[in-house]
């Protein structure tokens, strides 16, 4: 009997826990109306590339450049102060992130499409299968196990930015400032790439 009472108290404790860490979405939705200004109402971007897609990223993800950002490993003032990344509580942050993540664009946005780039997308298909597939997946769904984002969905314009940003070390990829994934490839290539990953919201 005593160790039916010392499971109870156990299995009553992690169940508390459990509840007391897990997300508010109501308040991540309040707090996502700052990010609504430029990211848009859903989290669906701006076409252009100027403010890229977030709704739907995965928590993970989504966590992690929200660190980068407050601590300045990527810059954008402007966003830190207007989404108030900085003083936000860890509670928050993970509020926000779960409710972004939580956002369905393809039921919310019906007729967002990502525009098919300007390159050779079956060329696009070959250097994609070479360096990109491992971490982003076949279809750039992105793995967790890898911390690799999907890009599948995602503005070309924007994509093609951050590309930018990593071969002058202005942003590290693969988390790695020894990275040089992008130093070999010609501009016509990477826009292959991105062609090819601008094709994958049609299937």
């Amino acid at each position: 009997m005593r160790h039916y009472f010392y499971f109870a108290i156990i299995f009553s404790f992690l169940l508390l826990s459990s509840n007391s860490y897990s997300a508010d979405l109501e308040n991540g939705k309040k707090l996502f109306k700052s990010c609504t200004l430029c990211h848009g109402a859903v989290g669906q971007g701006i076409k252009g590339g100027d403010f890229p897609k977030i709704g739907g990223l995965p928590e993970y993800y989504l966590r992690h450049q929200h660190d980068l950002f407050v601590e300045e490993k990527r810059f954008n003032p402007a966003m830190v102060t207007i989404g108030r990344m900085d003083t936000m509580s860890d509670k928050e942050k993970d509020d926000l992130n779960a409710y972004i993540a939580s956002i369905d664009i393809q039921k919310e946005a019906p007729t967002l499409t990502i525009p098919t780039f300007t390159g050779n997308a079956k060329k696009g298909k070959k250097l994609y299968k070479g360096d990109c597939k491992t971490c982003h997946g076949k279809k750039a769904e992105g793995k967790p196990k890898k911390d690799a984002p999907p890009t599948a969905w995602q503005y070309s314009e924007y994509l093609l930015r951050q590309i930018v940003f990593f071969k002058d070390k202005d942003r590290l990829h693969d988390n790695d400032d020894e990275d040089e994934t992008f130093d070999d490839y010609t501009k016509e290539e990477i826009v292959d790439i991105l062609t090819f990953i601008s094709t994958l919201d049609d299937e």
